[in-house]
């Protein structure tokens, strides 16, 4: 019985840990995505000296001033 759940338990443990590592790895993947576009953004700025029409600055709001 004590055997069972331990191995219940390691098994349960492994399939947590894979999972956790496919998500960190999509993460990654994701974060170098983002990477690559901002760079491509920016090369493109400095070659043209223009901002893209995409392109888009979230300033903060000032409607909290009385």
């Amino acid at each position: 019985m004590k055997s069972r759940a331990q191995e219940k338990y390691t098994n349960k443990l492994a399939s947590t840990r894979r999972i956790a590592e496919e998500k960190r790895a999509k993460a990654e993947v994701n974060l170098n995505e983002q990477a690559v576009k901002t760079s491509e953004k920016a090369d493109y700025i400095r070659r043209t000296g223009h901002l893209p029409s995409s392109f888009s600055f979230k300033l903060p709001s000032t409607s909290w001033c009385w």
